[in-house]
């Protein structure tokens, strides 16, 4: 076992030892559960991607309960269980659920990090409601840019939406290992479990990607309006975006810290947990000292 591995196991582990806890919160008539704990002033509300649950966070979130309320919950549309009734799943829609789910739980203000398509739902809400926002983490963003990349980006959604490949055990171990560098270890019953989930709900989810796609253009717009402390983190070898996408998002939040993992995958904080944990928490430290006059009004 790799000692990443075995960090990630022992967080996990201990998390159900007392470190999280999970709640249930009802939002226009529909309930939600979410992973809460740890400890502080200050709150950390974390965002999984598509086909991904707030479960994904739990190893991740274990690192900070000492000095945090940590949080994570199944995003509607992101999560292939759910979806928000009578209502299109995307961006502004889940951004707009997600002020509900603070508001629900009486959270001021809180600290977001977002992995892959919820990254727009994090620069969204950071940028339509930044009294809610203290700093914005975007986790392995996809490329939503160059508009050479388009087809890039579909063909690997596309394996997702493959009934023929997700079907068989084979197909979707292959169509997991897609999205790491060098895969962690992921125990055979969440695979399982995961594969069956969205092969369920796969009419669904497509209608999921397909209300994304109609707000991607949006995606710079609320990056180009974020006024808060920004985090990136890219990956050399994330089959959702471009290592030259990590370099627009420098020119285009010049005051915000970038990183560029090597040899790393889609799922960066599964994948490098340490050095993302690092990057992430050396952030946090830096925010409370960050200088607004480097982060220029909105005109």
């Amino acid at each position: 076992m790799k000692n990443s591995d075995y960090n990630n196991l022992s967080r996990y582990v201990s998390s159900y030892l007392g470190g999280l806890g999970t709640h249930n919160v009802v939002i226009n008539d529909q309930e939600w559960k979410y992973l809460d704990g740890g400890k502080g002033e200050e709150t950390i509300v974390f965002l999984h991607g598509l086909t991904g649950s707030k479960v994904l966070w739990r190893s991740f979130m274990q690192s900070y309960v000492g000095q945090y309320r940590v949080i994570a919950v199944d995003i509607p549309g992101m999560c292939v269980e759910q979806r928000i009734h009578n209502r299109k799943n995307n961006f502004r829609e889940l951004a707009n659920w997600l002020g509900l789910f603070l508001e629900q739980l009486q959270l001021d203000k809180v600290h977001l990090v977002g992995h892959s398509i919820s990254c727009g739902i994090a620069s969204c809400l950071a940028s339509t409601s930044p009294s809610l926002v203290s700093s914005v983490t975007l986790l392995n963003h996809p490329d939503v840019l160059a508009e050479d990349k388009v087809d890039q980006v579909n063909g690997a959604f596309d394996v997702f939406l493959n009934p023929h490949l997700l079907e068989s055990n084979e197909g979707w171990n292959e169509t997991l290992a897609s999205l790491f560098y060098s895969a962690p270890r992921i125990p055979n019953i969440i695979q399982r479990y995961r594969q069956k989930a969205l092969l369920k709900h796969l009419d669904a989810f497509k209608q999921t990607v397909e209300d994304i796609a109609e707000q991607r253009s949006m995606v710079m717009l609320y990056l180009r309006k974020l006024r808060c402390p920004v985090l990136t983190v890219a990956t050399t070898h994330d089959v959702f975006a471009s290592v030259e996408f990590h370099h627009s998002l420098q020119h285009l939040i010049p005051w915000g810290r970038h990183a560029l993992l090597d040899k790393c995958g889609h799922v960066s904080f599964l994948e490098k947990s340490e050095e993302v944990l690092a990057l992430h928490k050396d952030f946090l430290k830096s925010v409370t000292c960050a200088n607004p006059a480097l982060m220029p009004e909105l005109a």
